[in-house]
Parts: C-alpha cells; structure tokens; sequence
C-alpha cells in the first residue's frame, strides 16, 4: 500500500513513460503567440521546472533539446532515480530530486524560472498541495513567466466522478490484492458489478457503462495514479483561474492549439451565444460547457504583454516550422468536439507539400506565405495551426539554439535507443530542431541503432533487430498473433524498415534526431 510520505498518492506502481509537447517552451511560446501574447524566445539563461515529473521522459527530453536549465521535482524515489539516470545520458545538467512540494518551496537555492509545468498532477494532490504549489510559483516564477497546469474538469466529469470514487474506495475499505494490476482489477469488477445491478443512478448516467468498459481498457498503470490516489480533485476551469490568482497569474489560453478553430469544436449557435459574452472567464466557462471539457491544458502569465495584430503576424511569420511526419501520411481529417472534420486538400495539400520541400527542412512561415500567395493570412494561419493540433507540424527553434543542443539530443536519443534492445517503455526521441519528443517506436528506434553501428541496408536493419528479439525470446505481434518462425518474424521486420528508409527516416533526418 502507499507510504507514509507518499500523503495518499498512489505510490506502489510507478507511472507510465509518455512524452507531453504542451510542456516544452517552444509549443508554449507558439500557443501563446497565436492568442496574441508576447513571450520571449527563451535563451542560454533560462530556467524551467517541472512539478511532478513522472518517469521524468518529457523533463529530460526538453532538458536536452533546450538551451537553460531544468528543475524539477517528483517525491517518488524510484520516478527521481530513473530522470536522473536520462540526465546523466543526456549530460544536460538537470536538477532531478525527489523533494514534496514542501520541501521544493522550503530550499533556498533556485532560481527563478521562466517556466513552471505541471501535468495532470494538480487532480492528484491535496488542497494543501495547491496552496503550497501557488506559493512557490509566486515566488520563483519571474515576472513575464509562464505556468503550464492540466487537470481534470467539470462539467466533462461530472457524469462519470461517481465511477472514480467507486475505484478509491475499494481500493481503501475492499478486500484487494497487493499487485498493482490485480488491485485495479478487482476495483472494475467490484464496480461491473456495482453497475449490473442497477443502481438508480444509472438512470441519470445511462452511458456510464460503456465509459466503465472503456476505461478497463486502459494501462493499468495509468490507471491506478488516475483514479487510485486518495486526494481526486476535479475542478472547475474558474476554480482554478481562482486557485492561482495569489500568484499574481493571469490565464492566457489553452495550450490547444486546435481550441482556436471554432468551427471543429462549436456549432454556429453556440459560436454565436459565446461572442456575445464579453468577460473572457465567464466565456471560458461557459465554452465548456458547450464542448463538454472533461480535461484542461491552461497557459496562464505572470505579467501578460499584449501583441497589436501587426506584431503578432511578424512574430508568427518569423517562427519556423516543420513536417513531423511524411508528407503522405499526414491525414485530410481532423477530429475536434464537433467530432471528426475533412480538411480541404486544396488548401492543406500545398501547404503539406510546401512544408515537405527541400527534404523537408524547416522553414519560415514568411517563407512559406510567400510560396503559397494564393492563400490569405487567415487561411494560411488556420491552416497551419490545425496541422500542429494534429501533430503533423510543429513550431522551431532558433538556429542557433538548434545548434547548441545537438550534442546533447544526440547522446541521450543513443542512450535511449539502446535501451530499445530490452524494452519498448520510450517511444519518443528528442529533437533539437522542436526543442521536444518526436515518436519513435521501439522496432524503428532498433533500425536507428543498427544504422548508428554501420549497418546500412533496411535488411540488415532488420536482422539486427530480429537478434535483439529472438534471443529475448520475444515475437513480433501482427494483427494480435505471434509470429511464430524467424522467417515470419524477419520479413515483417523487413517490410517495416524499408517502409522506415523511405518514410519517416527522411523526416528525422530533417528533425536532427539522427545525422
């Protein structure tokens, strides 16, 4: 069961090993910019952290793949001892420890930052923690800094809360395994059976059913510091606008870039009833209503500086941008609240092939107007901001900020890559051109390794990784079978490294993730 220290968050499974781009300073920046902030590109000198960090996968990737330096703090040992393992990969100078919120507000050796981050782990904490993470921010967030926080939300939860408080509850008072996936296990079943027995709350929440199996399948992991913890905070957007305004914290926007198009998230009453609400908080608020928001990515400042419209298009034209995938991968649908949307192919195909150009080499957006006149500046901003939200595109770096992190990207994505050898938890790499993660699967992070050790043929690629495999006893699973004989496993490896050669290997390239 949880530790003594641990104040009630689920502690005895570690957590799972995903990347978040809404932490690195370079998508911040754009996401702030496209709402007309002004926020400076951040150099040499500055200094972020993070609250929470996790296995520490997405501290340590924008640690690498930024200039200044990184704090952060998550008072599970095991989480701060596998960061600083990344860090010492990456020889990036991190600061990992595994200090409460109380012990980080306690130290009197920090800076202060020009970012503070924290993912989801606001939901997950205590009302004492809030307090406690407002005051550090008022202290070491410097004026003109920014404070990135996600967290679950009403109205999105309120059908659904009585299902996490089920979980909690018998994982507290029930009679439950000490494994962690058997504890989660038997709180589903607990709570199937709870449900089949119809409740008259099931008349109210008729699709709670469905939103029970839907969650069973997910990572149990996931799972248990979701919905396990003893402290489960759902908030309000305005709760949280009123959490941190001590801080002297203003709310900017979402860190969602597909929230600035209307038109895939509101119906044209909806767009029309929130028009007419002038105060931006209630207007907020009342959005989410309208897109049923259940989980919240806020951008909020420490002193926020307005852009005119002319200042905002330069900045924005002087940001250059870049393919994260192959240009015919990258899908003429969209999904927003509204549901999913086709994208029209004679606007975004030429800005795709655009993007694509010169081996897909990233490019100014004043280059990229200029290539493309027969959009207009609203057409062409639109466009580009639904390929970021898809994750098609993605906001650079300067130069010679790209310059100076490169060594640093290079050894810990090595690092990485061979741990790919034995497991596939890190699917992301770092890219010093996005200053954050790009998705590498383990098999495609392998043909990296075998490419960096000489092998040069998609077909040597794939032997190397067949060796890893096999002599692990492992099979590749293909269309949910094993394939049982090496001639089965090879050519399907085979065939995924001569797709990986001609497609996505070019787009790293362009990334800087491999030379």
């Amino acid at each position: 069961m949880s530790n003594s220290w641990s104040q009630g968050y689920f502690t005895d499974a570690g957590y799972t090993y995903g990347y978040y781009r809404e932490i690195n300073p370079v998508f911040q920046r754009f996401a702030l910019l496209l709402r007309g902030f002004a926020v400076p590109v951040r150099g040499a000198g500055a200094a972020h952290c993070e609250l929470g960090f996790g296995q520490g996968v997405s501290l340590n990737i924008h640690a690498a793949a930024n200039p200044g330096h990184y704090i952060g703090t998550d008072f599970n040992p095991a989480h701060a001892a596998h960061a600083r393992q990344l860090a010492q990969a990456a020889d990036s100078g991190a600061l990992l420890l595994d200090d409460s919120f109380e012990q980080l507000l306690g130290r009197g050796d920090l800076p202060l930052f020009d970012s503070i981050s924290l993912h989801g782990i606001w939901t997950w904490v205590s009302r004492d923690n809030h307090r406690t993470i407002v005051e550090f921010a008022r202290r070491q967030l410097k004026p003109g800094g920014v404070l990135y926080v996600s967290y679950n939300c009403f109205p999105g939860w309120a059908p659904a809360y009585p299902l996490r408080q089920l979980f909690a509850l018998h994982d507290r008072f029930g009679i439950a395994p000490h494994e962690t996936n058997a504890r989660v296990q038997a709180a589903l079943q607990f709570s199937e059976a709870l449900l089949a027995a119809k409740p008259n709350y099931l008349r109210l929440a008729p699709h709670l059913t469905e939103r029970l199996e839907n969650i069973a399948k997910q990572n149990p992991q996931y799972l248990a510091h979701e919905y396990f913890n003893r402290e489960w905070n759902c908030m309000y957007f305005t709760d949280v606008v009123d959490a941190l305004e001590p801080a002297k914290l203003e709310w900017a926007c979402t860190a969602v870039p597909l929230d600035t198009v209307d038109a895939l998230n509101l119906e044209a009453q909806a767009q029309g009833f929130l028009k007419n609400i002038q105060h931006p908080l209630l207007r907020e608020q009342a959005r989410d209503y309208f897109v049923n928001q259940q989980f919240r990515k806020d951008l909020f400042l420490r002193g926020a500086i307005r852009l005119s419209p002319a200042q905002q298009r330069e900045e924005l034209l002087s940001t250059r941008f870049v393919l994260m995938r192959p240009a015919g991968d990258v899908s003429m649908k969209v999904t927003g609240a509204l549901g999913e949307a086709a994208l029209q192919e004679a606007i975004y195909q030429p800005l795709v092939q655009a993007l694509a150009a010169d081996a897909g080499a990233p490019k100014p957006l004043r280059k990229l107007a200029g290539q493309l006149p027969q959009m207009g500046w609203p057409q062409l901003l639109q466009a580009l901001t639904v390929l970021v939200g898809m994750e098609a595109a993605a906001p650079c770096q300067p130069e010679d900020a790209e310059r100076s992190v490169r060594v640093r990207c290079r050894a810990l994505n090595r690092h990485l890559c061979d741990r790919s050898l034995f497991s596939g938890e890190v699917v992301n790499l770092a890219s010093p051109v996005t200053g954050g993660g790009v998705v590498v699967p383990r098999f495609q992070q392998l043909f990296l390794l075998a490419r960096e050790l000489g092998h040069k043929r998609p077909q040597e690629w794939a032997q190397y990784a067949w060796q890893a495999l096999a002599v692990q006893g492992q099979r590749i699973i293909k269309e949910g079978r094993p394939l049982e004989t090496e001639e089965d496993n090879l050519a399907e490896l085979t065939a995924q490294a001569q797709a990986f050669a001609s497609g996505q290997l070019p787009v790293l390239k362009a990334l800087q993730v491999v030379g």
